[in-house]
């Protein structure tokens, strides 16, 4: 009689685990950011923050990217967030839960601002952090524990437009694994005295810690002639198929893009 290891059955279901694929521990980016990240998306896991002018269009659109397929995402304390423009750069509104932020009788009540975040991390795939008040070290260092352990990502956005900085977060008691900062270098649209503005250059920088270490850089139009970020192009290159298909529509262009961008 042939006898079985005792231990063949942890074995075999060892082997038969499930395998994650290095594709599964990202969040997908717009294609025309993909170069800033060394995998060519957000590792899960990550805490991300964005400066400079244009930041929060940049973290909508990649907010509509991570959530394109299956995502979910939420944001605290972020009540002036531009829900329209981001459903213009992508995002889904069905996909984003607007939380508002812990105040002092809620948090008498239990519901701090850590206890309410760390149960978003749980249960969605990003979370941004607007204006949340106070972080203390212990509780930011539990948070981001938390979001690696969830696979989850954490974005920090800056002051919104006319917010006075003393009014905005303060920072982040730890470093942050990823800053994304936004550089605006112009406007196109307008033409001679008419015509309106229709894409913005922005200049985007991304460095961190371990493998972002290193900064990297991309030149985008944000928004694009399709709304979403889209690389600058390159003098002389072919405008592609969006812009192509305004030229096919007989439509006038205004400045050194079309109406309809």
């Amino acid at each position: 009689m042939t006898s079985v290891r005792p231990n063949l059955a942890a074995e075999i279901e060892q082997r038969i685990a499930p395998v994650t694929l290095a594709e599964e521990e990202l969040l997908p980016v717009p294609a025309a950011l993909a170069d800033l990240f060394p995998r060519r998306g957000l590792q899960r896991g990550w805490s991300v923050g964005f400066s400079g002018h244009g930041g929060w269009s940049l973290a909508l659109a990649m907010l509509g990217a991570a959530t394109g397929g299956d995502g979910w995402a939420a944001a605290v304390g972020l009540e002036e967030l531009g829900l329209v423009a981001g459903e213009e750069l992508g995002l889904g509104l069905d996909r984003i839960l607007m939380v508002e932020a812990p105040d002092r009788d809620t948090a008498e009540t239990g519901g701090t601002l850590a206890t309410v975040v760390a149960s978003l991390i749980e249960v969605m795939d990003v979370v941004c952090l607007g204006r949340i008040g106070s972080v203390g070290i212990r509780d930011g260092r539990r948070l981001m524990a938390r979001a690696r352990e969830q696979d989850a990502v954490l974005f920090h956005l800056p002051p919104g437009p006319g917010v006075a900085p003393r009014c905005g977060p303060p920072p982040w008691p730890h470093p942050m694994d990823v800053m994304i900062h936004t550089e605006v270098a112009g406007w196109s649209g307008i033409g001679v005295g008419h015509g309106h503005l229709a894409t913005r250059q922005v200049a985007v920088t991304a460095t961190g810690r371990r493998s972002m270490a290193r900064p990297r850089r991309v030149e985008v139009l944000l928004p694009g002639p399709d709304g979403v970020p889209t690389p600058v192009p390159v003098r002389g290159q072919d405008p592609g198929p969006v812009r192509a298909s305004a030229q096919a529509s007989g439509k006038q262009q205004v400045g050194a893009w079309p109406v309809s961008a």
